[in-house]
């Protein structure tokens, strides 16, 4: 959006002022009071309804892939002289692609698919969803690889390797505006900034409304507030979309958008792979229990994907130690929470409990049974 109409600073004297040198929440803070207020706005209008924000999500959807679709179609047939050394990956700077290099670069690409495990969450108010939510994350997945290789291959046939590093060093730039630069002029800076200023908005709404529910799930299970585990008259869980509204509006405040889902990246595969894990210990543990999900290729593939996930944690405490640093303090400031939780509730038992043996011992001395 700023690319398009210039956000006014705000401001701007604080731009340096940090929290412990490590947070800069009025750095670029007229963007970041504009990201706050698209997440109320959208979080206004998924506690209005289900129907309203899944509405919204599908015109978003729909809109993106009309626009992918011309970036790719003119991208590839367009008479444009490509690089001479087309995806020659040879060019690239000894010693910058390695192992290390390779996952880090993950951090970012895996937010295209993070998507997929948003389907659960909704897995309460999705009909026929045993059959349903598998179907939706296989063909969702699939689709989504076979779009993201189809425009870096448009990507790729447009800007040489070195190109697209100068993309990635400069900092400021976006290699799906300057590959439509290259050959709609101005006019495709526009077209391509309006469709990532949609996919961003669309992306923002189907999280939230799929974040809040496993907030509301948790605090049904007594594993969270209890205030969070009620549904409003539209019958979505208003409480949760609206804290979670306020906590994401914090987030913007603490980085830029990159190292928000960088952070994310790292701490959702540090719990993937622990689920994963867990197919295993309860393989063993309960052999023989139902199981109307089965995973593909057992024992290889999660045995696979659970190094990946440990290479991935370690890497990225290695290669972004902010992101993993601040995401770890995340995670583990959970845990206080879950403890004190579980005492209240223990505590409110206690009490019922003890409430329930004096009416049974009043009713056993007035003859009741």
């Amino acid at each position: 959006m700023n690319n398009i109409i210039p956000v006014p600073q705000i401001f701007s004297s604080l731009q340096n002022l940090t929290i412990g040198g490590v947070f800069y929440p009025f750095q670029d803070f007229g963007i970041k009071l504009t990201a706050i207020l698209l997440i109320l706005l959208l979080t206004s209008l998924n506690i209005s309804g289900l129907k309203s924000g899944a509405w919204v999500s599908k015109a978003i959807l729909l809109l993106v892939l009309i626009g992918l679709f011309l970036i790719v179609f003119f991208g590839l047939t367009r008479n444009v002289v490509k690089p001479a050394n087309f995806m020659d990956v040879r060019d690239l700077t000894r010693g910058t692609v390695t192992i290390s290099s390779f996952f880090t670069s993950m951090l970012a690409a895996f937010w295209a698919y993070q998507g997929w495990v948003s389907v659960g969450f909704i897995g309460g108010e999705v009909k026929d969803a045993t059959r349903n939510i598998p179907k939706g994350i296989v063909i969702g997945v699939f689709i989504v690889i076979f779009i993201y290789l189809l425009v870096n291959l448009t990507y790729l046939s447009l800007l040489s390797v070195p190109q697209l590093e100068q993309v990635n060093a400069s900092g400021n730039k976006i290699a799906a505006v300057e590959a439509v630069r290259s050959f709609w002029g101005t006019g495709g800076v526009m077209f391509i900034s309006l469709l990532i200023l949609l996919t961003t908005l669309g992306c923002t709404n189907a999280s939230i409304l799929t974040g809040a529910r496993p907030y509301y799930a948790m605090a049904r299970d007594r594993l969270f507030f209890h205030g969070i585990g009620k549904l409003n008259r539209t019958n979505v869980p208003g409480n949760s979309l609206l804290w979670q509204g306020i906590w994401a509006s914090v987030l913007v405040l603490s980085g830029t958008f990159d190292q928000l889902t960088d952070m994310i990246i790292f701490a959702v595969f540090i719990f993937y792979g622990a689920t994963s894990l867990g197919v295993f210990i309860l393989r063993r543990k309960m052999p023989d229990a139902y199981r109307p999900y089965k995973v593909w290729g057992y024992p290889v593939v999660p045995a696979i994907f659970i190094i990946f996930c440990i290479y991935l944690f370690f890497n990225t405490i290695i290669t972004r130690p902010r992101e993993a640093v601040i995401g770890m303090i995340l995670i583990l400031s959970g845990i206080p929470v879950y403890l004190l939780l579980q005492r209240k509730y223990s505590e409110r038992n206690d009490k019922g409990i003890e409430k329930e043996n004096i009416y049974k011992q009043e009713d056993s001395g007035n003859g009741s049974i």
